[in-house]
């Protein structure tokens, strides 16, 4: 059985949450001797990522259905509003949850992190809700290819998308989808 580990990435959240840093993972990617996988974006995790996981594939971009947090208050419209205020709350209750490193890894976070992803689409509307799925749908074909070639996979995702690819692994019935014990 194909095993694919999945990792989430703080990235632009970093800097909250020291105590998930990027050698918190680098053992993940010593260890591990199959494809591994980062996301294509930019940031401190990713370097130190990038200088260890020597071949390292890049995921599809999720740039043209991404949604920043939103900051500030005063959008163009009440479903704006509803984003900003939702990320708001949204990351002061992270703040007390992710006291521990485990807890970034949690079915809990991936919950929150699917409903803000319902909130955005609301807010922002269908294109860029099929942008999204249209993106998470090429990264998860480009892990299944490997796997399906016999070769384990470690894949670093943004926190925010984990979710999405952690319920599409499992339901794959030739691979076992593994979260890391973390701190």
């Amino acid at each position: 059985m194909i095993t694919v580990t999945l990792v989430s990435l703080l990235h632009r959240l970093g800097p909250r949450f020291p105590h998930y840093s990027a050698a918190l993972l680098l053992p993940l990617v010593e260890e591990h001797r199959g494809d591994l996988w980062l996301p294509a974006i930019k940031g401190g995790e990713m370097t130190v990522l990038e200088q260890r996981g020597k071949g390292a594939q890049l995921l599809a971009s999720l740039a043209s259905g991404w949604c920043d947090f939103a900051t500030g208050h005063g959008g163009d419209t009440p479903e704006l509003d509803a984003l900003a205020s939702y990320d708001e709350e949204m990351l002061d209750n992270l703040l007390m949850y992710w006291s521990h490193p485990a807890k970034i890894n949690s079915p809990i976070t991936d919950n929150l992190f699917e409903l803000r992803r319902e909130v955005v689409d609301e807010a922002h509307g269908a294109k860029l809700a099929a942008a999204w799925e249209q993106q998470l749908q090429a990264r998860f074909e480009q892990i299944m290819q490997g796997a399906r070639a016999g070769r384990d996979q470690l894949c670093f995702v943004e926190v925010e998308s984990a979710y999405w690819l952690r319920q599409r692994l499992s339901e794959a019935a030739e691979i076992t989808l593994v979260t890391p014990a973390l701190g």
